[in-house]
């Protein structure tokens, strides 16, 4: 009898750890949920709008030369939120070097934020490059 007290005693005292350590990860994770979405209240809580013109591929146009957009600190992405379907991909202009593209198109789907470019440094110097000339609208985080 007593060997079957004491595993019985043995399992409680297991499912007691296991349901500590299951509240404390839950309780990690919550943490790291909330940083996450503070995050991403500051990114897009700074979003700006565009819209470019039929006839453009760029936002702002021009390309390589124009005016450029800046990445900010409150994102790490560049992120991209259409009012219409696109593919688009973003072009850099670096503080040392030709401005160039990246090679493929991501595609950004109406109403939806979509991260572009990830680890972007605050300050860099960047453009949107639509693949269709059709006048676009919508709003962009970076």
């Amino acid at each position: 009898m007593r060997k079957r007290t004491t595993g019985v005693a043995a399992v409680v005292g297991g499912l007691v750890l296991a349901a500590g350590a299951l509240s404390a990860t839950s309780t990690a994770a919550t943490a790291a949920e909330s940083t996450d979405r503070i995050g991403v209240q500051s990114c897009y809580g700074s979003a700006k709008s565009y819209t470019k013109p039929a006839g453009q591929h760029y936002y702002p146009s021009g390309y390589p030369g124009g005016t450029w957009l800046t990445a900010t600190t409150n994102c790490n992405d560049i992120n991209i939120r259409p009012n219409s379907d696109r593919y688009v991909k973003v072009c850099f202009n670096p503080s040392s070097g030709s401005p160039y593209c990246q090679s493929s198109n991501t595609w950004a789907p109406s109403g939806k934020w979509t991260v572009v470019a990830t680890n972007v440094r605050s300050g860099t110097k960047f453009k949107f490059r639509f693949w269709s000339d059709g006048r676009a609208t919508g709003s962009w985080a970076g």
